[in-house]
């Protein structure tokens, strides 16, 4: 199981749109993949066409509190939701919700204490029971986590404690350049902190302008962002694609895989492959040229 969070400082960068076409992108791949909106502040996942369900599911805010109420850590099958497999995907698709947003969601949200959750409840211990029920009871290729924008409470579970890598997708300014410097050195700490977890860093220019770059101003401040983060590979981009569709949130790798847009989405799925050393298409392409 490789678990890969979506980040971004900021929001209206497409970061849940990546996401969700990485998914489908994956299980097209036949993989295995299970989706996670933890974005508790602004849950958008259950609103794609892609992982809407006959059933509303409870999600992770209730999974939470169930477990503060109960003291033990509940069975995810009333919080993890199979999704319909989408036309010409052979993997299956898993979905875990923010919480039941029709019911009490934002009271039962706002009522939620992380900070006290891991500092009188093992909340971190909890974290991990959860992420090991995911392989156990799912038995994913891939978890793809979104993340809650900004600096939250919850921020450092999602980019430091649960995943092996996290997506960053930023527009090339300035606001999101002050935001990134310190939540990219927060992640890069997790290598020289007591677990010595290396997270690795995939960084996505979104939202980028199809205009020419006539006074280098996208150059200068990509540059501007290399240098500040430190970046020695190269950077993946999504380009703004004034398309309507987008307002009934198409998945384009799966219905409109022609495109510009699709393409780039599959850049990233390929990026996130790529640095994957357990993925068993990897292993058995390995065998295959060793024999």
């Amino acid at each position: 199981m490789y678990t890969t969070a979506f980040y971004s400082f900021e929001g209206g960068v497409g970061r849940s749109m990546a996401l969700v076409n990485a998914g489908v992108e994956l299980a097209k791949r036949n993989r295995r993949v299970l989706l996670v909106d933890f974005d508790l502040t602004a849950p958008s996942l259950a609103t794609f066409d892609a992982l809407k369900t006959r059933k509303t599911k409870a999600g992770l805010v209730d999974l939470v509190n169930d477990y503060l109420i109960n003291g033990s850590v509940p069975d995810l099958e009333d919080y993890v939701v199979q999704c319909r497999r989408p036309a010409k995907c052979e993997g299956d698709i898993w979905f875990m919700p923010a919480g039941n947003v029709a019911s009490n969601y934002v009271l039962e949200y706002h009522q939620l204490d992380w900070l006290d959750l891991y500092e009188k409840h093992e909340g971190f211990l909890f974290m991990e029971d959860v992420k090991q029920q995911w392989e156990d009871s799912l038995a994913p290729d891939y978890v793809l986590i979104d993340c809650s924008s900004g600096f939250t409470d919850m921020g450092s579970i999602c980019t430091r404690q649960l995943p092996d890598a996290v997506a960053v997708l930023f527009s090339p300014n300035q606001q999101n350049l002050e935001g990134l410097v310190r939540i990219v050195k927060g992640i890069q700490m997790e290598k020289v902190g007591p677990r010595q977890k290396d997270i690795h860093l995939h960084f996505v220019v979104s939202n980028i302008p199809d205009l020419d770059d006539e006074h280098q101003i996208l150059e200068r401040n990509i540059n501007q962002f290399k240098e500040s983060l430190e970046l020695d590979e190269d950077l993946l981009f999504i380009h703004r694609y004034d398309s309507l569709t987008l307002l009934n949130q198409e998945v384009f790798t799966q219905v409109r895989p022609n495109t510009r847009l699709a393409a780039e989405y599959r850049k990233i799925v390929d990026s996130i492959i790529a640095r994957n050393s357990h993925d068993r298409y990897h292993q058995q392409a390995d065998q295959t040229v060793q024999s």
